[in-house]
């Protein structure tokens, strides 16, 4: 039986980058997003906003009703994620609503969703993309922060919650990745924090160690050698994807 995997935010970025390596690899995909990924091969793709609640519980329908019909996923990797910079005075309901929906409460949703028929099936991989801003805080990113250090807790509890049924749970920290969403969200922090948007993004980049910006694709890398079998001793894992910016 083919593979399938499942993969959120995968128009653009670290999402397309993944979508793309399994296909490559064999998969038959399911991409749940806003846009339509530009890719070839096997891909499914069903549209839902995640950042919306109803999105939200739609998209973890959607992947409960695709496992009843076409046998259990394989691989889930919950990709989509973001937040505008503000700062913690300035947050509201809507805001913390929409990026906490985004960033912990979808991925959540879609995990209950595979989990059920990983456990009968005796495999299955969850890699849940957070960053290196859940492992620390970053100003003017409250909401994200947080999100992203609940994500990574959440997958902890599930990694050990089903360890002895053969499916895994990692977690992914991208640091400073080229990509067009992470680039203007710096450069909203750089105008936030009085910082010239070149001398910000020069930082980022020497701060990696490898003078310039991650690519997205060597974030996606990680993710497949974490979801496809080769680190099935690897679980419960949160693992930094930034060059030497974190190395704790």
């Amino acid at each position: 039986m083919t593979p399938v995997a499942v993969v959120t935010g995968a128009s653009r970025g670290i999402g397309l980058a993944t979508l793309r390596r399994l296909v490559s690899a064999g998969y038959d995909c399911v991409a749940i997003g806003l846009h339509a990924p530009d890719v070839d091969g096997r891909v499914a793709f069903l549209r839902h906003d995640l950042a919306d609640p109803r999105g939200a519980q739609a998209a973890a329908a959607a992947v409960t009703e695709l496992a009843a019909g076409s046998g259990p996923v394989s691989l889930l990797v919950n990709n989509a994620g973001g937040a505008d910079p503000v700062a913690a005075a300035e947050l509201d309901h809507a805001r913390v609503e929409r990026d906490v929906t985004l960033n912990l409460t979808a991925p959540m949703l879609l995990c209950a969703a595979v989990l059920p028929g990983m456990c009968a099936a005796g495999e299955g991989a969850v890699v849940n993309v957070a960053s290196t801003a859940g492992r620390r805080g970053v100003r003017y990113l409250p909401t994200y922060s947080a999100a992203k250090a609940g994500l990574i807790a959440y997958t902890q509890s599930v990694a050990d919650e089903h360890a002895s049924s053969g499916v895994r749970a990692n977690c992914v920290c991208p640091g400073a990745v080229a990509t067009a969403l992470a680039t203007a969200g710096r450069a909203e922090l750089s105008r936030r924090n009085g910082l010239d948007p070149g001398a910000y993004e020069a930082a980022m980049a020497a701060r990696t160690g490898l003078g310039r910006l991650l690519d997205a694709d060597e974030v996606a890398e990680v993710v497949v050698w974490l979801g496809t079998g080769v680190g099935r001793a690897v679980n419960g894992q949160t693992i930094n994807v930034c060059g030497t910016a974190s190395m704790d």
